[in-house]
């Protein structure tokens, strides 16, 4: 038993350590997980959804088994949820992960990372660099003219290309978003021309900006829902 729980081990691509209620790195073949590092199981089920061959020892190397989503887990992850909720989710999701690349990168002196937005373009470029070397690594997520523009998915994006990690799925098939918010911007679909940036209270429609209630917001196409102005 124990030989075949090795195999297990041995072939699996991410290989996680539970102590208590954390889990460690044990293994990482994408080198995207931290080896010793801690993580939630919440995360462990995330990262199990989006990456293939993933096990946890139990314990003991004679204990393997594959990541369960709990209740809880199955709820969050219900096909049936709003367009709207999962890509709330996804963004989160792209937050967590470009601060945990960046971490990790910094921890081990692997690379400097950075990342340049263009917003005029609607594109992310990350730029992994060598320490103390002038050799570089690039990424560059760029949205479609139909998709809308969110920099913290392009970031995420972008950095695991740099990275040359497996850019998850959800990343690049997120759906687009239905309900507009303060920060948004969206186009008007009676003069392409014009986009506003969506604001508390009703803002004049000349100073590119467009009340939560108004007809642009009613209205309009969401373009941009990145919103880091207002702190989301």
């Amino acid at each position: 038993m124990e030989n075949e729980n090795q195999t297990v081990i041995n072939n699996a691509n991410t290989v996680f350590e539970k102590k208590d209620d954390k889990y460690f790195g044990y293994k990482s073949r994408f080198g995207d997980i931290a080896i010793g590092g801690a993580y939630s199981y919440r995360f462990v089920v995330h990262y199990a959804k989006t990456n293939q061959d993933v096990v946890i020892i139990s314990g003991d190397v004679n204990t393997v088994t594959t990541p369960v989503c709990t209740t809880l887990e199955e709820r969050l992850w219900k096909p049936e949820k709003s367009a709207q909720a999962r890509r709330n989710e996804i963004v989160e999701q792209a937050k967590a992960d470009v601060e945990r690349l960046k971490e990790n990168n910094i921890r081990l002196r692997t690379f400097n990372i950075s990342l340049e937005v263009n917003r005029k373009d609607r594109s992310v470029e990350a730029i992994a660099k060598r320490p103390k070397s002038n050799r570089a690594f690039y990424g560059i997520a760029k949205a479609v003219p139909d998709d809308c523009f969110n920099v913290h998915i392009g970031k995420a994006i972008a950095l695991r290309r740099a990275l040359g990690l497996k850019v998850p799925d959800e990343y690049l098939n997120a759906p687009q978003p239905t309900e507009v918010r303060v920060g948004d911007v969206v186009r008007s679909t009676v003069d392409k021309s014009k986009e506003y940036v969506i604001a508390k209270g009703e803002k004049a429609w000349c100073d590119g900006m467009a009340g939560l209630s108004s007809m642009a917001a009613k209205y309009g196409r969401i373009i941009d829902d990145s919103r880091e102005e207002v702190g989301e």
